[in-house]
């Protein structure tokens, strides 16, 4: 076929562009069997979506004056399962606990009670990989409840999964990536859309942006420069 983009073709542009344009660094989690624990991920459990270790990491950073406990603390909050929740709720409020800081109540070292929130991502300084760690993650092997998923890319900040990206080759219509891939991961691995921003579908000739509640006609053209010359 004339002009054939491949799937693999368009996500090692996309990573290259990630990497080289705006700072992020790139893990390829691919494992023949996705059992495989050592997949470079640091998981203990492939049905975990958050990188923990990145997490904890990020959250001393940025929180230097509160103790390791009231951290832990903020971690676990965070981590709550939320299973009586539905989906877009217990996304909202994960949303609130990760823009505003998750508040905590924890003894100060004078023995008295304190109120402090804990930040995981620092919107003041969105410097790439100073304070917030930026890293583009290719083919993550992620456990369901039936079966395993592996989206194309997933965009974290500081061990948060926040972006979805599911690739197409450039003869297949868009929309089965959201009615064969997306819409399956859903209800497959829904642990993973409850950090989630926003959904990235493309197949390179065309892209489409959307919430992960969204209905694919509520998704969005990803628009485009008119010439190379504008900004």
């Amino acid at each position: 076929m004339p002009n054939f983009i491949s799937e693999d073709d368009i996500e090692q542009a996309v990573l290259r562009k990630l990497a080289h344009q705006h700072g992020f660094k790139l893990l390829n989690c691919y494992t023949s069997n996705p059992d495989d624990l050592n997949d470079r991920s640091n998981r203990t459990d492939k049905s975990q979506v958050i990188f923990s270790d990145r997490l904890k990491a990020a959250a001393i950073r940025l929180n230097p004056s509160l103790p390791a406990d009231a951290i832990a603390q903020g971690l676990e909050i965070l981590t709550n399962k939320r299973q009586l929740m539905s989906p877009i709720a217990a996304n909202r409020e994960i949303d609130g606990l990760i823009r505003d800081g998750i508040p905590i109540e924890y003894e100060n070292a004078q023995g008295r009670s304190e109120h402090g929130k804990v930040r995981l991502i620092d919107f003041n300084d969105l410097s790439t990989n100073r304070n917030n760690e930026y890293l583009a993650v290719s083919q993550l092997w992620i456990k369901g409840e039936r079966n395993y998923r592996r989206p194309d890319i997933l965009l974290y900040i500081n061990g948060l999964p926040l972006v979805f990206i599911e690739l197409k080759n450039s003869n297949i219509k868009l929309q089965t990536a959201f009615d064969d891939n997306l819409s399956d991961y859903k209800k497959d691995i829904p642990q993973l859309f409850l950090t989630n921003a926003f959904c990235i579908l493309s197949n390179a000739l065309e892209t489409k942006i959307g919430s992960f509640t969204a209905e694919w006609e509520h998704f969005f053209n990803w628009l485009r420069v008119e010439d190379e010359k504008e900004k």
